[in-house]
């Protein structure tokens, strides 16, 4: 099944990159990837502003990038995050059968719960709403952070640091994560307890390194503002963060309260109770209070930031129902209509939810608009600059400069030809109206070949003047 679910991710990822439904966040990892594979070691995150290694020092991307030393075509970034969900499918799996050994869980009823549980894993909605939009590190941190917590509960210790060495190479938010295997191994008993505190401070010392190192452009902390009744945060924000949440913890509890049809999404499909148990409290616990707790929602609700929530929940789900089975009276038949219903809920919100959400996203470009990115992708030098609209940029943003669209902007110009990509579909941030102007200054002010205009795609292909170091094109109506 496993196998199965692996060539379903990879399908799908194969499909989104041919469509280029890639965004923001994909052209980001593209652009480090792929300098990175060339040789430059510190490279510029054009669509930022600011060195990669700054965002969030996620380290792990120069591993990564030896992968573009064999193949350059960065669909390989969304194959690496197939299989980590996979991956992560298949240890939860291995976790529950070794557990139920443990247990003495009769042969035959713990194939059946750990086929059931890995099922869970394939058809939950997060796996697919993670692998349906752009590339992150959340999957990959979620893989060895599991593996990790799987070698603790196993009592070697040893391993168990070395896959969250990895973990932490993934970056800040992975550092949250390892914050929340310490909670865990501080309430899974005595034998994890002083390694549980090495991973909370472990994890403190990491973000608190990337604080110093000033390689926190790439984080969400300035979201979090307002809990310190601020609008912005100075040097030691996190200090004033928690000083705010301590002082006035009615901030945080409302909009954790705001949160909790978000929180409710991602626990819906593998079991509420499993919070219950140690391993399914830490991790789940803090990546959703982190996750919660900023000002904008949306990062409640996207999956592949509360990623980690799935496997975690799911194994402690196990746990708790096992340990009902055993301790309590009429312990195993309640355990048994928890784990049908918990089961039932899985497969019925994710059959009704997965299709709807592959159609959806597969459709954001239809194949009209594919066909003229194609084309003008073919025909754009590799050393051309390339200026594109929020969501189909992820594909162009492979090499030196790329900059996306952006209202009232000056964007530099550093190559001797530019390559515009306009596209009207899930514009975020410029109007429809706005846009047509774009395309009308670049067509008729800057006199741009055109390369493309099919299915609400315009390109253009620019030389500018050699005394020309920036352009601004106007997405806004002129004053008066």
């Amino acid at each position: 099944m496993v196998g199965v679910f692996l060539v379903g991710l990879g399908v799908f990822s194969t499909l989104l990159y041919q469509r280029f439904v890639l965004s923001a966040d994909f052209a980001t990892y593209n652009q480090a990837w792929t300098l990175i594979g060339q040789g430059h070691l510190d490279p510029l995150d054009t669509l930022r502003g600011f060195p990669f290694v700054r965002s969030q020092l996620e380290l792990i991307m120069w591993p990564l990038a030896l992968v573009h030393l064999v193949v350059h075509d960065s669909i390989v970034l969304l194959w690496i995050q197939d299989g980590a969900v996979a991956a992560t499918g298949l240890v939860t799996y291995l976790w529950v059968l070794e557990y139920l050994e443990q247990q003495q869980v009769r042969p035959s009823s713990a194939i059946v719960i750990a086929a059931a549980v890995l099922l869970v894993m394939v058809v939950d909605a997060g796996a697919w709403l993670t692998v349906g939009f752009d590339f992150h590190m959340e999957p990959i941190a979620t893989c060895f952070l599991l593996l990790g917590a799987r070698e603790l509960w196993r009592g070697r210790h040893g391993r168990a640091f070395v896959f969250v060495a990895v973990v932490l190479l993934c970056g800040g938010f992975a550092a949250v994560m390892v914050i929340g295997l310490g909670v865990s191994a501080l309430l899974a008993g005595a034998a994890t307890r002083r390694a549980g505190l090495l991973l909370v401070a472990a994890g403190l010392a990491w973000i608190g390194m990337i604080f110093l190192l000033h390689a926190s452009e790439g984080s969400e902390l300035p979201h979090y503002a307002y809990l310190a009744g601020r609008t912005t945060l100075p040097a030691g924000g996190v200090v004033l963060i928690v000083k705010g949440i301590v002082s006035h913890p009615g901030r945080a509890l409302h909009t954790i309260a705001t949160r909790l049809p978000n929180i409710w999404k991602h626990l819906r499909g593998v079991g509420i109770v499993g919070v219950v148990s140690a391993w399914g409290f830490g991790v789940p616990v803090v990546v959703m209070a982190v996750t919660a707790l900023d000002s904008h929602s949306n990062f409640s609700s996207s999956a592949f930031q509360n990623f980690a929530v799935l496997p975690f929940v799911l194994l402690g789900t196990v746990m708790v129902l096992v340990w009902a089975a055993e301790h309590l009276r009429w312990g195993r038949a309640a355990a048994l209509v928890v784990g049908l219903l918990v089961l039932a809920e899985a497969v019925a919100y994710g059959c009704q939810q997965d299709p709807v959400t592959v159609r959806q996203t597969l459709s954001v470009i239809p194949a009209g608009a594919v066909a003229a990115l194609n084309n003008t992708l073919a025909k754009t030098p590799s050393d051309a600059e390339v200026v594109a609209t929020l969501p189909i940029n992820g594909r162009f943003s492979g090499r030196k400069y790329c900059y996306r669209v952006v209202p009232q902007l000056d964007l530099p110009v550093h190559a001797r030809t530019v390559v515009f990509v306009f596209s009207t579909h899930h514009l975020e941030l410029i109007s429809p109206a706005g846009l047509q102007r774009a395309i009308t200054y670049v067509r008729d002010d800057l006199h741009a070949r055109v390369l493309a205009d099919a299915d609400g795609v315009w390109t253009f292909l620019w030389h500018p003047p050699a005394a020309m170091s920036t352009v601004n094109v106007p997405t806004t109506a002129p004053a008066g």
